[in-house]
């Protein structure tokens, strides 16, 4: 299981519009292998956009704060045919982050649970 939550900071495009990030999210979706079923942006009035996408594979999730000039994307998905740290450079080229921080979250364990006696 992949689980990342991603930080990007100090963004030099902090407000693409809704179809520059479904570009590149699709992008990252198809470098990462997976099936995208829908997705769905969410334009906020004089904010920022939170895009979902819903994956056959679990979901892709953007959210930008562009007057902080901050972005997060929550990834989560039970596969990949690349990295997904390489697989997220679509999105890293749009934004244009001065930071970025990849988080790895473990979130299941497919070890067998112990029998109760």
């Amino acid at each position: 299981m992949i689980c990342l939550a991603i930080d990007l900071s100090h963004c030099t495009t902090p407000a693409p519009s809704p179809q520059e990030i479904g570009e590149a999210m699709h992008a990252t979706a198809k470098r990462l292998g997976v099936r995208v079923l829908l997705d769905a942006p969410a334009q906020y009035p004089d904010h920022g956009i939170t895009y979902m996408m819903a994956l056959a594979e679990s979901h892709l999730v953007v959210s930008t704060w562009p007057e902080h000039h901050v972005v997060q994307i929550d990834l989560v998905s039970c596969r990949a045919d690349t990295a997904p740290e390489t697989a997220i450079e679509p999105l890293l080229a749009l934004f244009g982050p001065e930071h970025t921080i990849i988080r790895r979250i473990p979130r299941w364990d497919p070890s067998p649970l112990p029998v109760a006696a």
